[in-house]
């Protein structure tokens, strides 16, 4: 049999059987520079290292092995492709038992446009269009836009458009979970019970994991908000911040566990580690590091919190607080039945604080006893002073600014006492 030199073919008339093309390969000498034209039936192996094959036209054939590494393919138009293409430049079409590749130019450094059915590994490149196709690989490289059917991990690359109804999870993203609209989460189990909430945002491990229908959401840190299911407009930034969150709202919470033990309190704000020991209670505001409300307790509502009980100043460029006092706003005026009888009850005292929970430890102040206080309230029925903050039996506080309106009635009432004398005096 003679041997092929470049340029050789089979001519357009030529008859070329299975048989024969078997024989031809397995008794031929093929010139490394050689150039072949097939227009059917099957190729097991072709050896050439170098050189350019010009077409493979076999629509029922099988190509099992291209180790084409100079060479160029350029028209795959059909058949089965059964290894990684790792060279040269590829145009055209493959229908493949691993995927359906439209367009693919250059697989190393090109681009990659059009439907990508099931593939394996695309380690470079571009894809420019990804639409109604499922892809089931690794994207390790490149720039990404277009849709994608399910799941897939993007490892590098810009993702420039997602446009998808079955929710994409790109390397822990998942955008649109279930019925929700607008939901952005990432990390592991995030969002991952969401069916109806939209426009929640979820960062770190297992934040939102419960939410079902709450909305408006966001959630940056482990575990964050993690069983809230229903509750809506909450802001926790940190780890376990409102964690045990279920169907509170509109509440703010910004530190390591802050408002960790809220779960359908509304309208409250945390700020610090571990601040705000709030449960049910609403519109309650803690500020610093472990604030919270030991007088009121977990149900507590309407207080303000600054610090915890390690705190022994309150610094501020004024020394008084403005309230509302219009007399357009209160009703059933009357002067206050107690005076110089009720601060004569009290006792005032110098002592040596000894907190049970080893705060201000040797602190020496002067003050007086909450429950020495209570029973002097109780005695004049003055318990509408709230000079005495007893909802935490076990642990009782007291207001001495509530003091004030008594203090001034008992001057008025010396005063009068001090003019009744000084009347009488002049009388004699």
């Amino acid at each position: 049999m003679p041997n092929f030199t470049a340029g050789t073919s089979f001519g357009a008339n030529d008859t070329v059987t299975n048989t024969k093309l078997n024989a031809l390969i397995a008794d031929a000498t093929i010139n490394p520079e050689c150039a072949l034209s097939i227009n059917s039936g099957t190729i097991g192996t072709l050896g050439c290292t170098r050189g350019t094959i010009a077409t493979f036209n076999s629509t029922t054939g099988t190509v099992v092995t291209l180790n084409t590494t100079t060479g160029s393919v350029q028209t795959l138009s059909a058949g089965t492709l059964a290894t990684d293409l790792t060279g040269g430049t590829y145009s055209g079409l493959i229908n493949s038992s691993t995927g359906t590749y439209s367009g693919l130019i250059n697989s190393s450094t090109g681009t990659y446009s059009g439907s990508i059915g099931t593939a394996r590994s695309l380690t470079a490149g571009t894809i420019q269009t990804l639409t109604a196709s499922t892809l089931t690989g690794t994207l390790t490289g490149g720039t990404y836009s277009g849709s994608l059917g399910t799941s897939c991990n993007f490892t590098a690359g810009t993702i420039n458009r997602l446009t998808s109804s079955s929710n994409a999870s790109i390397a822990g993203l998942t955008v649109g979970t279930g019925a929700g609209q607008a939901n952005v989460a990432f990390g592991l189990t995030t969002l991952g019970s969401n069916t109806t909430g939209g426009l929640n945002a979820g960062v770190g491990n297992s934040a939102l994991q419960a939410n079902t229908s709450g909305s408006f959401n966001s959630a940056f840190g482990e575990q964050s908000l993690l069983v809230n299911n229903t509750g809506s407009f909450n802001s926790a930034f940190g780890v376990g911040v409102l964690d045990s969150n279920t169907s509170g709202s509109n509440n703010s919470a910004f530190g390591y566990a802050a408002l960790g033990d809220n779960t359908t309190g509304i309208l409250n704000t945390a700020i610090g580690y571990f601040a705000g020991n709030n449960t049910t209670g609403s519109n309650n505001t803690f500020i610093g590091n472990g604030a919270v409300n030991t007088a009121g307790g977990a149900t507590a509502s309407n207080t303000i919190v600054l610090g915890n009980s390690a705190i022994a100043t309150l610094r501020c460029q004024t020394s008084t607080i403005s309230a509302l006092s219009d007399a357009r706003d209160k009703s059933n005026i009357e002067d206050i039945p107690v005076g110089i009888e009720f601060i004569n009850d009290l006792r005032p005292v110098k002592f040596t604080w000894n907190q049970r929970d080893g705060m201000r430890a040797g602190l020496t102040d002067a003050g007086f006893i909450a429950q020495e206080s209570l029973d002097v309230v109780n005695k004049h029925n003055a318990n509408w002073i709230g000079l005495v903050e007893d909802e935490n039996k076990d642990q009782l506080a007291m207001t001495p600014g509530k003091l004030i309106p008594v203090l001034v009635k008992a001057v008025q009432q010396l005063s009068a006492k001090v003019d009744s004398l000084e009347a009488q005096l002049a009388s004699k």
